[in-house]
């Protein structure tokens, strides 16, 4: 154990969609415990797994107050995933915790909306509802929640974002950066294959659900992908893997994803927060 991850500010971890946090954590997988063992304070948003923006941003919030009044931190680094990103730029934004948020790092977080939401919508609804309702499986066989609706995918398109990024400005007291992914082929994953071809095709570079466009906001760090032809998938970003739990390691610039947490922990710390 060292402390070269024991940042200032304890680090919240905030989930995307179709999960709750519990399990210590089945979500994040080794990365919680990899943080700590190199000197990290970790938390979670606890938020709901279906939820609003809006609401999901009032759960966040009152995590993140918890873990102040715990701790006696001034300020909490965040580190979120999908649409955990937006939720917490909603609450930094408009929930008045600017103040007491030091950074927000987002990892394939759709900031520009998921654009082959919009265009399928429009062009094919009957496709359109059916993507989604598959992908409301592959997302309840991997352990996620249960689900039979599509309104909170509504949150995630491009027209929803185009409009959110005009009312929800990046907060001065606060430090913004971003990460990519690129899952490179269909096999990288094959339960997002069909995913990633579709937005390939639309939008470019991306993870099976988000591109690497969407993706950037703030200090962009960059987009990872795994060593020769493999790449890293939306939920092997988390250490994940919809496919095959057990199968763990990735790379994307490191040889495995717990990589790219430390030194996104690591780096926080060099910076002060």
């Amino acid at each position: 154990m060292d402390d070269t991850c024991a940042t200032k500010y304890p680090i919240m971890l905030i989930h995307g969609i179709g999960y709750r946090d519990g399990d210590y954590d089945r979500y994040w997988g080794r990365i919680p415990g990899f943080l700590q063992k190199h000197g990290a304070e970790i938390y979670f948003g606890n938020q709901d797994a279906f939820g609003s923006v809006e609401h999901n941003a009032a759960q966040i919030k009152l995590s993140a107050e918890k873990v102040l009044a715990e701790t006696g931190a001034e300020k909490v680094n965040l580190i979120a995933h999908s649409k955990g990103g937006i939720e917490a730029r909603f609450m930094v934004s408009r929930l008045g915790m600017a103040y007491k948020t030091a950074s927000l790092t987002t990892l394939a977080t759709p900031h520009r909306g998921i654009l082959s939401m919009d265009k399928m919508k429009k062009r094919a609804g009957a496709a359109y509802k059916g993507l989604l309702s598959l992908f409301n499986l592959m997302l309840r066989y991997d352990g996620g929640e249960k689900n039979n609706s599509l309104k909170p995918y509504e949150q995630l398109t491009a027209d929803y974002m185009g409009v959110f990024n005009q009312l929800v400005p990046d907060m001065e007291e606060v430090y913004y950066q971003s990460y990519a992914f690129d899952m490179k082929n269909s096999w990288s994953n094959p339960a997002m294959g069909i995913f990633y071809t579709l937005v390939k095709k639309i939008e470019g570079p991306n993870d099976g659900l988000v591109c690497v466009e969407s993706a950037k906001w703030g200090d962009f760090r960059g987009i990872y992908s795994g060593p020769g032809k493999k790449g890293i998938s939306h939920p092997q970003a988390v250490d994940s893997d919809m496919k095959a739990l057990t199968e763990r390691r990735t790379g994307g610039g490191v040889a495995d994803i717990t990589d790219l947490y430390w030194d996104i922990a690591a780096r926080l710390k060099a910076l002060g927060y």
